[in-house]
């Protein structure tokens, strides 16, 4: 009986000093759109870029692996498809914030009527969603986003 008392004082030492030591989980950063803006107009052709913005709270960086998004319009109360992009692999430092942009490759037809609202109007309201897949080393995370807003032509 009298040895399991230190045995048993060095467990209970080390369970406790396990729980102090024990990180936070890995948590997921926050992935927004900041902007949605025309990179190139003409009568030929519209290009558009879509800037996110990943907040990594993490004590550990974060590689998005792949991000992947569509961009589209309201037309006659039904959501048309501009166009598509991807980018990655993207590194985000621990604790800190990242701004990149994503090229968005256009349909043409698409891409013709949302050019003729811009030019006439000089805005287009359109809707960036989409998923990052981000991996921190212990744990990997899907992360969708989302925003409206409109675009303008800038002189």
């Amino acid at each position: 009986m009298m040895k399991l008392t230190p045995i048993l004082a060095i467990l209970a030492i080390a369970v406790f000093t396990a729980g102090c030591t024990s990180e936070p989980p890995v948590g997921p950063p926050k992935v927004t759109v900041t902007g949605v803006a025309v990179s190139d107009l003409s009568l030929e052709s519209m290009d558009l870029v879509v800037i996110l913005a990943v907040d990594n709270p993490n004590p550990i960086e974060v590689t998005i692996s792949k991000v992947e998004l569509d961009v589209s319009y309201s037309k006659d109360r039904a959501e048309v498809l501009l166009g598509s992009g991807t980018a990655g692999p993207i590194i985000v430092p621990a604790s800190n914030r990242t701004e990149f942009t994503v090229p968005i490759t256009m349909d043409n037809a698409a891409m013709l009527s949302a050019a003729a609202i811009l030019l006439l109007s000089g805005e287009l309201e359109v809707k960036a969603e989409g998923m990052a897949t981000i991996d921190a080393g212990v744990a990997s995370f899907d992360v969708p986003f989302e925003k409206t807003e409109n675009v303008v032509v800038r002189d």
